[in-house]
C-alpha cells in the first residue's frame, strides 16, 4: 500500500490516493513500473524486492503517446478549478484525471515524477489580481509558453445554454482527439513555436491503422488574425454520424422499442409525411461536404460499413480565448524570447542575461562548496574510523604481549 509513483508522499492528497487515466493502462503507475516486481509478505514481514525503478530507454518508450499534467498552481477560484477539470477531459486519455496538487508542492516536484512516467508536458492554470493565466511547459528542459485566459466558457455553461445537450459517455474519452491547428503564421516564430507545441500535446495519426471507430473527438485551435484582435480560439467537439435522407418518423421506429401513437394518422404514410417528417427544413438534406461512404463501421445506429451517413459536430466546451504574452526558454524561467507587452534594449537584455548567469554561477558556486563539504566530513568519518582500528590493533597486541610474559614465568 501507499501513494503511487504518480503521487509521491508530497504530491498525495490522501494515503493509497492514485491518478487514473481514462483509459487502458487507467493508472499511469501501471505503465511506469517496467516490469517491477510487486512486495511479498513473509512470516508478517514485507520484503521489497526492488526499490530503484527501472527507466525504459528503448525505443518503445519513444512511441508512447504524449502524457500531460493538468493542475492548478497558487490560489485559484472555483470556476477556474472547474476549468482545469474540463481541460483534464480535452487531454484524455492521456493525462491523469485524479491529479490534485498541494500547495506546498513546487514545479520541480512535478519534475521529478514526470520522466519515470513519461509525462512531456504541464498546463497551469494560475490566477492574480489582473488577469488568469495558462502555461504550456515542455518537461524537463521547456520552454515555456505563457497564455493570458481572455474568456472562458465551462462545459457546463455550454450545456446549460442547450434545450438538448448532449451527454458525452465514457467511451468518448477512452480515445485521442482529432487536432485541427488553423491560420498560424509560420512567419513568425512565436506562433510557430506555439503551433509546434499545440500540435505535439496530441499523439499523431496514423492513416494506415486508423480505426475511425476511435475517431470520437475533435480538439480545433485557430490563431484570430491580427485585425480581429488576434489570439487563440479552444474548442471542443464530438462527432456525431447518421445514415442521410432518412425522417425523423422512421428514426424514431428505428431507434427504440416503443412504437410510436398512430392514432391521429390515418396510415403509416401520413405519420412518416406528416409531423413524424424531418425535425427541420435542413433535417432531411445535408450537404454534399458534409455526406461521406463509411469505410468502416463506426459508433451509432445505422452507421455501418459502406452505408452514407452525414457528419455532425456538437459542441461539449470548454471554450477558450487565449493570447500568448510570453516565451520563456526554462521550465517556467530561464531567458524571455518573447514577450507581446515590453520590449527589451540590448542594455537591458544584456543586464538580464548578465544576472542570470551570476545566478546560475552562484549556484554552481554552492554546490561545489557542499560537495567539498561533503567529501572533507567523509574523509574525517574514514580517518576516525583508521585511527579507531589502528587503536584497537594496538590494544590487542598489548594484551598478547602481557599474556606471553605471564606464562613464561
Amino acid at each position: 500500500d501507499g501513494p503511487s509513483p504518480l503521487a509521491p508522499p508530497r504530491l498525495a492528497r490522501r494515503r493509497g490516493a492514485q491518478a487514473r487515466t481514462s483509459s487502458a493502462p487507467r493508472n499511469l503507475a501501471l505503465a511506469s513500473r517496467g516490469g517491477a516486481e510487486m512486495a511479498r509478505r513473509k512470516q508478517g514481514r514485507r520484503i521489497k524486492r526492488k526499490t530503484q525503478k527501472e527507466t525504459d530507454t528503448s525505443d518503445q518508450a519513444s512511441e508512447l503517446p504524449p502524457r500531460a499534467f493538468v493542475f492548478s498552481k497558487g490560489k485559484v477560484s472555483a470556476p477556474l478549478k472547474a476549468l482545469v477539470n474540463d481541460l483534464k477531459g480535452v487531454m484524455s486519455p492521456n493525462t491523469a484525471r485524479a491529479l490534485k496538487a498541494q500547495r506546498r508542492n513546487k514545479i520541480k516536484d512535478f519534475v521529478d515524477v514526470a520522466g519515470s512516467l513519461h509525462v512531456s508536458f504541464f498546463l497551469i492554470v494560475s490566477s492574480t489580481e489582473q488577469s488568469s493565466y495558462l502555461r504550456l511547459v515542455r518537461s524537463p528542459r521547456g520552454p515555456t509558453l505563457t497564455f493570458r485566459i481572455r474568456s472562458y466558457a465551462l462545459a457546463a455553461d455550454l450545456a446549460a445554454t442547450l434545450r438538448r445537450p448532449y451527454s458525452a459517455g465514457n467511451a468518448v474519452w477512452q480515445s485521442n482527439p482529432l487536432l485541427v491547428l488553423s491560420d498560424f503564421d509560420q512567419s513568425q516564430q512565436e506562433q510557430s513555436l506555439a503551433a509546434t507545441m499545440l500540435r505535439n500535446l496530441f499523439p499523431p495519426i496514423n492513416v494506415q491503422t486508423l480505426q475511425i471507430s476511435a475517431c470520437r473527438r475533435i480538439v480545433m485551435l485557430h490563431q484570430r488574425p491580427a485585425e480581429e484582435g488576434g489570439g487563440v480560439e479552444l474548442r471542443q467537439y464530438v462527432i456525431k454520424a447518421a445514415p442521410t435522407n432518412v425522417s425523423r418518423g422512421i428514426k424514431k421506429l428505428t431507434r427504440g422499442n416503443r412504437v410510436p401513437s398512430l392514432g391521429r394518422y390515418g396510415s403509416m404514410a401520413d405519420y412518416l409525411a406528416g409531423r413524424g417528417g424531418y425535425s427541420s427544413e435542413s433535417g432531411g438534406e445535408t450537404d454534399d461536404d458534409e455526406k461521406v461512404d463509411l469505410p468502416q463501421d463506426y459508433v451509432g445506429r445505422g452507421a455501418v460499413r459502406d452505408q452514407r451517413v452525414g457528419v455532425r459536430l456538437h459542441e461539449i466546451g470548454p471554450r477558450l480565448s487565449l493570447e500568448l504574452v510570453k516565451v520563456q526558454e526554462g521550465v517556467c524561467d530561464g531567458a524571455v524570447l518573447f514577450h507581446a507587452e515590453r520590449t527589451k534594449t540590448e542594455e537591458e537584455a544584456a543586464e538580464d542575461a548578465a544576472r542570470r548567469q551570476a545566478r546560475i554561477d552562484a549556484k554552481d558556486a554552492r554546490r561545489k562548496a557542499q560537495e567539498q563539504n561533503v567529501a572533507r566530513k567523509r574523509a574525517a568519518k574514514d580517518e576516525k574510523a583508521a585511527r579507531r582500528k589502528r587503536r584497537r590493533a594496538g590494544a590487542g597486541e598489548g594484551d598478547g604481549d602481557g599474556d606471553g610474559d605471564g606464562s613464561d614465568d
